[in-house]
């Protein structure tokens, strides 16, 4: 009870002090059984109570060891708040589901999209020396025989044996011209992107920039079917990645395919987590993309189940054909999460392999990669779930031995 509300029940108070207080107290014990209630709602109860006393006069020596009681709630909660913190301290055995992926500073991509759109502006409004263009050409030229599906080794190899040919004059030139030709045709390469998203049909640009990129769409699952049809009647698609993973992609070929890994080319860290965050969250599956494609729309409309029809029975060998996807994609995992590890020392490692062990049935190594992360992370931000994983791999071993 605050001050004020002390002060109105001490001026409607009876003379009698042994009555008073047992008034104030029969206040203070109904306002904390009803913690809900409003400041209003107290007085309220005072100005009933003020009135009950005069009728029971003795009421304060009827209550006894009631006022023992008196402020019990706090108690109680605290009681509980201990008892729920014991509770979730213990592990418990949970199932491993949550892969850890990787956090990429917003900040940081953003920085890095806005260089690229800085050196592209600079590109069309200086224009490139003669060698970089050169170097632009043979790029082209490269992605082109990538895209065919006939080509040869040697055709392939000739192509690259231009690029370097022509990257020797081009950084002569300095690295920001470099950088400028780099970030051109990224812009262009994402334009062209969105346009086949939009219309489904693949540009002779988008071949020379992105070489054999769709196919790798198609073949990693990473191309679907879009929610509609596109401006010019073909049937749209949708690329799984946004436009900060599509750059990241197309700067890391483009860097393997020149042969440059050093500043100030190359990936920064949060460009590569978020590069590794999306092949974490999307794990290549050849067979799941062939088969999104495969079928024309009219045929895919048609074997589509309708909202009323009970999906049948699985047969075994399509039950095999999944089973087979599910290993792959956590063996892909698997050396996804060493090769981010060796980039981003702060990644848990042990932790990310711990679940994808769990996911192909290895739980003896699963656990031991558990125990691992916990040997190094004793304390931490993933400790309580790496207990409750360690708990639920034991257990799946030992039932296993049984």
């Amino acid at each position: 009870m605050s001050r004020a509300e002390s002060v109105a029940v001490k001026r409607r108070e009876p003379s009698s002090a042994s009555s008073s207080r047992a008034d104030v107290g029969a206040v203070a014990s109904r306002a904390d059984v009803g913690a809900v209630a409003s400041r209003a709602d107290v007085g309220a109860v005072a100005s009933r109570a003020d009135v009950g006393a005069a009728g029971r006069g003795g009421a304060g020596a009827r209550r006894g060891w009631k006022r023992h009681l008196e402020g019990w709630q706090p108690g109680l909660v605290a009681v509980l708040i201990a008892g729920s913190a014991a509770v979730l301290a213990v592990p418990r055995p949970v199932e491993p589901a949550e892969l850890p992926l990787p956090l990429a500073d917003a900040r940081a991509l953003e920085r890095a999209r806005e260089a690229d759109i800085a050196h592209a502006r600079q590109a069309e409004q200086l224009g490139l020396d003669a060698e970089v263009r050169e170097l632009g050409s043979a790029i082209r030229a490269f992605g082109l025989v990538d895209a065919d599906a006939d080509h040869t080794e040697a055709e392939l190899l000739a192509a690259r044996k231009r690029v370097l040919d022509a990257v020797g004059p081009a950084l002569a030139q300095g690295d920001e011209a470099v950088l400028r030709l780099r970030a051109y045709q990224l812009s262009s390469f994402i334009r062209e992107v969105r346009r086949f998203e939009s219309s489904g049909e693949e540009s002779g640009e988008l071949r020379e920039l992105g070489g054999d990129f769709l196919g790798l769409l198609r073949r990693s699952g990473w191309l679907k079917r879009g929610d509609a049809r596109s401006r010019g009647g073909g049937e749209a698609r949708r690329v799984a990645m946004d436009g900060a993973v599509l750059g990241v992609l197309f700067k890391k070929r483009w860097d393997a395919i020149v042969g440059i890994q050093r500043e100030p080319f190359g990936l920064a860290l949060d460009e590569e987590r978020a590069l590794f965050k999306f092949l974490l969250s999307h794990p290549v599956s050849g067979a799941r993309g062939a088969r999104d494609l495969a079928a024309p729309p009219a045929d895919e409309a048609a074997a589509r189940p309708t909202q009323a029809s009970e999906p049948g029975p699985r047969s075994p060998a399509a039950s095999l054909r999944d089973a087979e996807a599910r290993r792959a994609a956590e063996q892909y995992r698997l050396k996804k999460i060493d090769e981010l590890a060796a980039l981003d020392p702060s990644y848990p490692r042990h932790l990310a392999r711990g679940v994808a062990l769990y996911r192909l049935g290895k739980f003896v190594q699963s656990a031991e990669a558990f125990r691992s992360h916990l040997d190094e992370h004793p304390d931490g931000a993933h400790t309580l779930r790496a207990q409750n994983y360690l708990r639920a791999a034991l257990e799946r071993a030992r039932e296993e031995q049984l």
